[in-house]
């Protein structure tokens, strides 16, 4: 067996490609990131996994069809929270399901606990601790349990925290998030990223943010778009899959893109907001792969821009 190794500091500042702030480097020991590499005949038998999944064909595409599994998963974790008023007790039940993690567009083994969900934590806490430290106002589309919103409470312990969903369990969990007194200023609203709720009106100044949700839309993702250029945010930070920052000749990569276009994730965003930028409507400040990802796919890029222009001059996506 190859020996285990811990990723810190240094091998974040090289997935990510810049020095990391002390705070975030706190944040990253106190995470803990053992793991080891594979020899040939192991990382084999995870390629032929997922080559296999990908001829079967068995997984369920993603869509607005999968209302139904949502409100079921978040409802479960409703019931953990009822029983455990913790952050922890909102972790979904799709991490960790495997041990095997993309690290610098190869595979590890993971061997502290938790390693997938903290991976995308440090993501998270990186993009956080640059962008929403004096925010007044954020939202969270596609929040799910709520379990991101803590995150960005972390490090921003003023900031009015909106979370929003298609999932009434969703806002169950955040009108209970409240009433048990672990966050007053953390509210839950229903809202569906394929049919916006126009008549919502977004804070000015405020960040809106997605976490592995607008993934669901596919290259449906017209909507929400334009819903976000008519609103007066400041800037938009997204960690979905992002297929153009992929290389399609590349192994993992080409792997990781056969599976977004199997699970029909999403699709094309990044080259329309290409074209808004060149249009002079937004701005893109990053473009990145995190260089982090699960067993089946790279799939938390960071894109985060910015509106040029006044709402009522941006008109439609």
């Amino acid at each position: 067996m190859n020996p285990i190794q811990t990723l810190g500091t240094a091998q974040f500042e090289q997935a990510f490609g810049e020095t990391l702030t002390p705070w975030l480097q706190q944040r990253i020991a106190e995470y803990g990131f053992q793991c080891r590499s594979m020899d040939q005949a192991e990382r084999d038998s995870w390629l032929l996994r997922i080559v296999q999944t990908l001829l079967t064909g068995d997984a369920v595409p993603a869509g607005a069809h999968r209302h139904k599994t949502w409100e079921a998963g978040w409802a479960e974790n409703l019931e953990q929270f009822k029983s455990n008023p913790s952050p922890e007790s909102l972790i979904p039940g799709y991490f960790g399901k495997y041990p095997v993690i993309r690290w610098m567009r190869d595979f590890v083994v993971s061997i502290s606990p938790c390693f997938e969900y903290r991976s995308l934590a440090v993501i998270q806490d990186w993009l956080f601790d640059q962008y929403l430290r004096e925010t007044e106002t954020i939202y969270e589309f596609g929040c799910g349990t709520g379990h991101n919103l803590f995150r960005m409470r972390a490090v921003n312990p003023h900031a009015w925290l909106y979370g929003l969903d298609w999932s009434s369990p969703s806002q169950a969990i955040l009108d209970s998030v409240q009433y048990s007194g672990l966050d007053a200023r953390m509210y839950g609203i229903n809202f569906n990223l394929f049919q916006p709720d126009t008549a919502l009106s977004l804070q000015p100044g405020a960040c809106a943010v997605t976490v592995a949700s607008l993934e669901q839309t596919g290259s449906q993702f017209g909507p929400f778009l334009e819903y976000l250029l008519s609103q007066p945010i400041s800037r938009c930070i997204h960690i979905e899959p992002i297929g153009e920052l992929l290389e399609q000749n590349h192994l993992l990569d080409g792997l990781s893109l056969a599976y977004f276009r199997m699970r029909n994730y999403l699709s094309g965003y990044l080259g329309r907001l290409r074209e808004l930028e060149k249009d002079g409507r937004i701005r893109i400040i990053r473009a990145q792969r995190s260089n982090i990802g699960s067993l089946f796919i790279d799939g938390y890029s960071v894109i985060v821009w910015e509106p040029v222009a006044s709402p009522a001059a941006r008109g439609k996506a």
